[in-house]
């Protein structure tokens, strides 16, 4: 088993993702939506930099595609071994694990469901690492029309939209933490798509979320 380890970590050394004191190896026993799985050791890891559509629920019908990011997802990585790198941050208000997740053969797990159009990049100080990264590969998804991206309807809302570029996130035009952001921080978007290109974020209170009204 020593052995294992010790091959297992030299490989990951010399592929893309590296091999450092901040990344821990891993078996996926199960995956619960587009964004968040459970490791052999019971552990739930919610993955950093993104946020995928909410799957049905007891008390919510769920969203747009949070099917479709599931089934991606277990298609990605159930069952198999993953690299986690901790996230800057290493655990959510929920004590879910914060982290970035990559398979085996380099694959950015994050970027492939943003990649898809089934998950958001979505900007969460202090974890922002891979921001940039996941930011154009939303945008490769939005030119392409993939997933979220291919249904127009989804996206129709507010008149507009305000954003902060301080939290980089944005807001119905009647949310109160909208209307409080100072002008030296706002800016306004004329669709909820243009916001999404800019690498902006919905507001958790408001919900400007593809297909709801």
């Amino acid at each position: 088993m020593k052995k294992f380890w010790f091959f297992l970590c030299l490989f990951i050394f010399w592929s893309p993702i590296g091999c450092d004191a901040y990344k821990e190896v891993h078996y996926v026993r199960w995956v619960i939506d587009g964004d968040t799985i459970i490791l052999e050791n019971g552990q739930k890891v919610r993955y950093a930099g993104i946020n995928a559509p909410e799957i049905a629920h007891e008390d919510s019908p769920g969203e747009p595609f949070g099917r479709e990011a599931l089934r991606f997802n277990i298609k990605l990585v159930k069952g198999k071994k993953v690299v986690l790198e901790l996230a800057e941050e290493e655990r959510d208000r929920f004590g879910r694990l914060l982290a970035y997740v990559f398979l085996l053969d380099g694959t950015f797990v994050q970027e492939a469901l943003v990649r898809e159009g089934l998950a958001f990049s979505c900007y969460m100080p202090p974890n922002v690492k891979y921001f940039e990264r996941l930011l154009a590969a939303q945008r490769q998804a939005m030119h392409q029309k993939r997933g979220l991206w291919s249904d127009e309807a989804l996206f129709k809302g507010e008149p507009y939209y305000i954003g902060n570029k301080r939290s980089r996130r944005f807001h119905r035009p009647s949310c109160g933490f909208g209307r409080k952001t100072s002008l030296r921080n706002k800016v306004i978007f004329h669709s909820m798509k243009e916001a999404f290109y800019e690498g902006f974020c919905p507001c958790r209170k408001c919900q400007p979320w593809p297909g709801k009204r």
